[in-house]
């Protein structure tokens, strides 16, 4: 971007918001200039050690005008109505994921944005890892063949650490535990990388994390493109990430050895990408590294600025929440298949949007 920094409003100031105040730090576009959460104390502070303009509402905060683009860091199902307050304002968003509770909620929020209108972003962050871009570059080359199976998994601990009160317990778009604020990512990975799911089987598992909280999960997922998928992850074991694919060319093998916060701008250094062609050795491929949070808040910046496209929408968003709480309904089924096109059917999503989010009519 050339010109003046753009300024960003936050809404939020939890430890997300936070991370991206930090990346913005370190960005020479953009920069955080408002504030508003729900504690004037952590509102107070977090201008404070961000260099922000503190307000004591939404609405000051959507009407100020150093504030171009907007970043909702807050509770699940608070994601939506704010989001749409914003976009009504002219101001385009960036949400955390997932983009909504449930797909109702993401459907109502996907039939207000307009195509002409300001931009919402979602935060899959993840997808931006140099590794996985690097998947995505290698599928699309002829060497690769087809697709055929995916593993991705990611663990963390930090389950066993929430308190008594979060809202990641029992509060709304929660249900998913594990899976919604975990799994998730990796669900969108390998959307990113193999398409659509159209059916999912899952199972979950309950006990260390709190009664009737998901702590654990494994989900096979089958993508409108013929491709097989499976994502495990956990709440209450060391820190793990890996992503497997499996092609009719060769096989690529991403891991991230990292157990700190992904608010670490060098995330990528701890990546290792390896290729596997038939009759050849395991082969590290070298790929540059870069910082997956700056980059969306500059995508954000440029949207704000110019109107350029952006890349994770809501369809995106509600494609990750469609497979979420397919998971739980199949998970309460004993691990039946469900189809995503019956969740969304029964979320209220009309045919064109079925299609739109799964590619199927029918």
């Amino acid at each position: 971007m050339t010109g003046d920094v753009v300024g960003i409003g936050i809404v939020g100031t939890g430890r997300w918001a936070e991370a991206h105040a930090e990346a913005a730090a370190r960005s020479d576009n953009v920069s955080i200039v408002c504030c508003f959460g729900p504690s004037p104390d952590r509102r107070e502070a977090f201008a404070v050690n961000f260099g922000a303009h503190s307000v004591a509402s939404l609405d000051q905060l959507i009407v100020n005008e150093a504030v171009e683009a907007i970043i909702v860091s807050t509770p699940n199902d608070t994601h939506v109505e704010i989001a749409t307050a914003a976009l009504a304002a002219g101001k385009p968003v960036l949400v955390d994921k997932p983009v909504a509770a449930d797909v109702a909620q993401g459907l109502r929020l996907l039939r207000r944005v307009d195509a002409d209108g300001p931009a919402c972003a979602v935060g899959h962050h993840a997808r931006r890892l140099a590794g996985h871009r690097a998947a995505r570059r290698w599928l699309d080359s002829h060497p690769a063949g087809n697709a055929r199976v995916a593993h991705a998994s990611f663990a963390n601990n930090r389950g066993v650490g929430l308190g008594a009160d979060s809202w990641k317990r029992r509060g709304p778009g929660a249900e998913g535990g594990v899976l919604t604020q975990v799994g998730i990512h990796q669900v969108d990975n390998l959307i990113y990388l193999l398409g659509p799911v159209r059916s999912i089987n899952a199972r979950f598992s309950y006990g260390d994390v709190g009664t009737g909280i998901a702590e654990s999960a494994a989900l096979v997922m089958a993508h409108a493109a013929g491709a097989l998928s499976t994502v495990t992850t956990s709440w209450t074991t060391p820190g793990h990430y890996r992503l497997d694919l499996l092609t009719t060319g060769a096989n690529l093998s991403f891991r991230l050895d990292y157990e700190g916060w992904w608010r670490d701008p060098a995330v990528d250094e701890h990546g290792e990408l390896v290729l596997k062609e038939p009759g050849a050795e395991p082969a590290v491929v070298s790929v540059a590294g870069g910082d997956p949070l700056v980059e969306q808040l500059e995508e954000l910046g440029r949207t704000a600025r110019y109107r350029t496209p952006i890349e994770i929408g809501v369809v995106d968003g509600i494609r990750t929440v469609a497979v979420v709480h397919g998971a739980i309904a199949s998970a309460e089924r004993g691990g039946a298949e469900v189809d995503l096109g019956d969740v969304l059917r029964e979320a209220g999503a009309t045919a064109d949007e079925i299609d739109l989010v799964i590619g199927r009519s029918d």
